[in-house]
């Protein structure tokens, strides 16, 4: 168990930054310990009287899971009483009544819209009010975010609010409105992102899905927002392991070729001037060539109706596994059709942490990983892209197909890429050569907009 004068200088500075302040995001890069800091934080103010309850958002594996191993990690946290409130409603709701009675109340960030609904039934003076911290608040900052909306409903009521993150803004400074809205209570740019975004930004699309800062609205932006933001240095930063990308390229077969060229008209419009654009249709388009160049396609049945169209990454994955000879392998999958075939090649018991896997099921695979005891594990990014600790089980990580998200690849990486990782880290990324992949790997590798990476991609097909 680790002691409080384990805690690292820059943790210690954030423990500080928090306590003294009403509203602020804190931002550290994954992996540095954000959650003990935050736990340490909470439990001064609780021990100097300043407030009476800590109430926490976190992602539901975080929620369910990592909160409590960071207060069972910690001897200086350890007896901080606190319950997750998970499961059916009435159970959640029961143990809401219940929280004056205790100091922490964790809850997962699905259950944001009947958390809200629940706080409309309390008065302002609950304890409930005290605190509440958002870990991982980029979740929140979509403008059309419903979790959003109805948490701003709530967010004078609150004495403080803090925000855990390590990415503040994947996408642009568009991102920074929502989450700052929240802990600054709309004190910082207004209640209306659209006006905000029309006065400071400017489209750089026909259809206006892609916006940029004004050159000279920039430094004001960032000078605000630093307001309300403590982002460290990476000089402040644990030293993290030497990471290494590997990108292996896979032909697909002339006649998947074919059909995919056809799907890509739909993707894509021919303007007077000879400039191709986004077609209205692309997500439903994209989608469909993402699942081509991963060697099927669904039909209208959704995910039971199946065509195989290639082996080319079933092939990759398996040479990878025998390259690698045993050493310890994370798997990240995209498609539940990526899983069945990872199960279909090293056996239905694969372990994986995903869709359907409970709560225990998931402790166990992580355990069991981390010690050492699992040569292979799949792992789907949205579903356990945040907080889960498994830098202790390897050190190679192959992705089977990349994500759109910059910000969710980051986060995946970070599963293995963090303090404690005493090897350096290889991250395979298979790419089916001219396909939509190749703009997946600009959007995620180089940051690039949707725009910007498919008017290079479109160059190169």
């Amino acid at each position: 168990m680790r002691a409080k004068s384990d805690l690292r200088p820059y943790q210690n500075r954030v423990v500080t930054a928090l306590y003294e302040t009403t509203g602020l995001v804190a931002v550290l890069k994954m992996g540095a310990g954000k959650t003990v800091a935050a736990l340490t934080a909470i439990d001064e103010l609780i021990g100097d009287g300043l407030i009476r309850h800590g109430l926490v958002l976190a992602p539901k594996r975080v929620a369910n899971m990592t909160w409590p191993a960071e207060i069972a990690d910690w001897a200086h946290i350890r007896g901080l009483p606190y319950a997750v409130l998970n499961g059916e409603p009435a159970r959640r709701s029961r143990l809401l009544g219940d929280a004056g009675n205790r100091q922490l109340t964790i809850v997962g960030i699905d259950n944001t819209q009947w958390l809200c609904d629940e706080l409309a039934k309390l008065p302002d003076e609950h304890p409930i009010f005290d605190l509440l911290v958002i870990d991982e608040i980029s979740r929140f900052r979509s403008p059309k975010s419903k979790r959003a909306k109805a948490l701003l409903k709530h967010v004078k009521r609150f004495k403080a609010i803090w925000g855990l993150t390590g990415t503040p803004r994947p996408s642009g400074y568009e991102d920074l409105f929502k989450p700052l809205a929240i802990v600054s209570r709309e004190q910082l740019w207004g209640r209306s992102f659209y006006a905000w975004q029309k006065e400071r930004f400017y489209p750089v699309d026909r259809n206006g899905y892609e916006w940029a800062i004004f050159p000279d609205r920039e430094q004001q932006t960032i000078d605000e927002a630093n307001r309300f933001m403590l982002t460290l240095s990476d000089a402040d930063m644990p030293t993290l392991p030497p990471v290494s990308v590997v990108e292996h390229y896979v032909d697909m077969p002339a006649e998947v070729v074919r059909e995919y060229r056809r799907m890509k008209r739909e993707l894509l419009v021919e303007l007077e001037n000879g400039r191709e654009i986004l077609a209205a249709s692309a997500g439903v388009a994209s989608g469909k060539m993402s699942q081509m160049a991963a060697g099927f396609i669904y039909g209208e049945g959704g995910n039971e109706d199946v065509e195989q169209l290639h082996d080319a990454k079933a092939e990759w994955i398996e040479e990878l596994v025998e390259d690698l000879a045993g050493d310890p392998l994370l798997i990240i999958y995209e498609f539940i059709e990526d899983l069945r075939l990872l199960q279909r090649l090293f056996g239905a018991g694969l372990p994986y942490l995903g869709q359907g896997v409970t709560d225990r099921q998931a402790a166990i695979h992580i355990d069991a990983w981390n010690a050492g005891k699992l040569p292979l594990m799949a792992l789907h990014a949205a579903s356990g892209g945040h907080g889960l600790n498994l830098q202790f089980g390897g050190s190679e990580m192959a992705w089977l197909n990349l994500t759109w998200s910059s910000e969710l690849y980051e986060q995946t990486v970070a599963r293995i890429v963090r303090p404690g990782q005493t090897q350096k880290c290889f991250i395979h990324i298979c790419l089916a050569r001219g396909s939509v992949d190749e703009v997946k790997r600009m959007r995620v590798l180089h940051k690039m907009s949707l725009q910007e990476a498919f008017a290079v991609w479109l160059k190169k097909v």
